[in-house]
């Protein structure tokens, strides 16, 4: 049996990747600062005999026997703090070269969870957009950045088995509702008929992956043959649709009477950003499987019992007798 460590086991990622390897019949071990018991999919598994949690800052050392590490663990750009680059620098850098050791240690293969915001380029644009706030530029951009190049360091200095995940946007069920991304943002609104706000016209250009097929990637990426083709692979969604229009279809599969708002354009928004997945299809043969359509109903029906569950936890003895 396989033992598995998960840093950042207890996000919307992990939480998936968790149940799967589980399912799986391997051994699991979440490491996060967040605990398990807050998450709705892992607390009922707190207690399965393969499962163990251990809470633990990715920066700080740790010894731990395994023989397969996935390391999720980072801010993500919209918990990213800007009055705090050094924080998002150090979880990035630092929390990989932790990893890398545990994994030298161990002799243990690694899967790096990156960003499809590594193609920005050094004046911070992109081929897929010409303007970029330069504060999350210098922080999370750069920090992937670094990652990744020490990743190539460990894999030619030490002879590492280390493979890059290059992650685009991924929802799904087990988010907090407040997390903060867009489908479920989006969602949260509509099932409360909350105006649906979108930053400038809505024309942006994204695609979005449900969570079990990104954990599919993940998986297939970590147990695929050693090749340095494998350094680094796209994960992301296969349809492209604009903002607007992923308002008007959560709207719809919600029923929601919600109003579509444009509010000001941000300076941070790529005009088109979408994954190229036909590297990762011909050596995973990966591709997601999941409608978008079929992926935002599960969310709005995950969404809706999660606010039914918080509706009653709020009640009085009062207003049930």
């Amino acid at each position: 049996m396989t033992r598995v460590l998960i840093f950042g086991g207890t996000g919307l990622i992990g939480t998936h990747l968790t149940l799967r390897l589980l399912r799986d019949g391997h051994h699991v071990t979440c490491i996060d600062l967040r605990e398990p018991s807050l998450s709705p999919l892992l607390d009922e598994i707190t207690g399965h005999s393969r499962f163990r949690f251990v809470r633990h800052d990715v920066t700080m050392p740790l010894h731990i026997e395994c023989d397969r590490i996935f390391n999720l663990a980072s801010p993500t750009y919209l918990h990213h703090d800007p009055s705090s680059p050094y924080d998002t620098m150090r979880t990035n850098v630092m929390g990989t070269i932790r990893t890398l050791e545990l994994a030298r240690e161990n002799r243990a293969r690694l899967v790096f969870a990156s960003s499809g915001d590594i193609y920005l380029t050094c004046n911070g644009t992109s081929s897929m957009e010409q303007h970029r706030d330069e504060s999350f530029y210098s922080t999370l951009c750069e920090a992937k950045r670094s990652a990744e190049a020490l990743h190539r360091a460990y894999i030619r200095q030490h002879g590492i088995d280390a493979r890059i995940a290059r992650i685009f946007n991924t929802y799904g069920t087990g988010a907090s509702l407040d997390d903060g991304r867009a489908v479920m943002s989006m969602i949260a609104a509509a099932i409360d008929n909350r105006d649906i706000v979108i930053n400038g016209d809505g024309d942006q250009i994204r695609t979005f992956c449900w969570v079990g097929d990104t954990v599919e990637a993940l998986v297939r990426l970590m147990e695929a043959d050693a090749s340095p083709r494998l350094f680094a692979l796209n994960i992301g969604g296969l349809s492209e649709i604009s903002v607007k229009q992923l308002a008007a279809t959560v709207i719809r599969l919600s029923g929601s009477q919600s109003r579509i708002v444009a509010t000001d354009p941000r300076s941070n928004d790529e005009r088109r950003k979408v994954p190229d997945l036909q590297l990762t299809h011909r050596l995973l043969g990966w591709l997601p499987e999941v409608s978008l359509s079929e992926g935002i109903q599960r969310t709005v029906n995950y969404a809706r019992r999660m606010t039914e569950r918080e509706l009653a936890a709020r009640r009085t003895w009062v207003e049930v007798s």
